[in-house]
């Protein structure tokens, strides 16, 4: 079922792209092989898929929301530079090494416990769902980006006035662009909240 057939176009919202006509769901496992026609783009609406495969040559590119409930397996290319990834399974979960391309994810969305296994660098927003005492484990490998256009924060780790449990554990590095223009400067933690 979750063979990406790719005979169409690059939507992954068109069901021709899929086996039987039929777009996965969260409890399905994705697979998408290399030599095929075209590679899936997901550019509207929130996608959903339990273990995702990229095999060698493939790409994935998420531009809107792909929620993850299972491993991701890629020996192709995971773009997110534009998207946003929710990993919500109910097992712990880990983000393997070289997991994106060039290492770098907009959004990131924490619904369930989950470990960083590798360098990975933030452009937007760290985030926890609609979950509470939920863990998010660095190992040191994650980078808050900061450029002319933006630096990324972690928002705030509670869903409602009171505190949900929720937490970042391990280092995080945060950089803070600052323009060639000598002046005063002051700095913050970047979270909300």
């Amino acid at each position: 079922l979750g063979h990406w057939l790719g005979t169409v176009n690059t939507d992954w919202n068109n069901a021709s792209n899929w086996p039987c006509g039929v777009i996965p769901t969260g409890t399905d496992n994705v697979v998408i092989a290399g030599s095929l026609p075209f590679y899936p783009v997901i550019s509207t609406g929130t996608s959903s898929v339990n273990n995702l495969i990229i095999q060698s040559g493939a790409s994935l590119t998420v531009n809107n929301m792909l929620q993850l409930a299972g491993t991701i397996n890629n020996s192709g290319i995971f773009d997110v530079n534009n998207g946003t990834i929710e990993l919500n399974g109910t097992s712990i979960q880990t983000v393997p090494a070289a997991a994106f391309a060039g290492n770098k994810i907009k959004n990131l969305i924490i619904s369930n416990d989950v470990t960083l296994a590798g360098q990975d660098s933030m452009t937007n927003v760290l985030s926890f769902g609609a979950v509470d005492n939920k863990t998010f484990s660095t190992g040191g490998y994650l980078t808050l980006k900061s450029t002319a256009a933006g630096t990324a924060i972690v928002a705030d780790l509670t869903n409602s006035d009171v505190n949900s449990g929720n937490q970042v554990l391990g280092d995080v590095t945060a950089e803070r662009y600052l323009s060639s223009i000598k002046k005063w400067r002051f700095l913050t933690v970047p979270t909300n909240s």
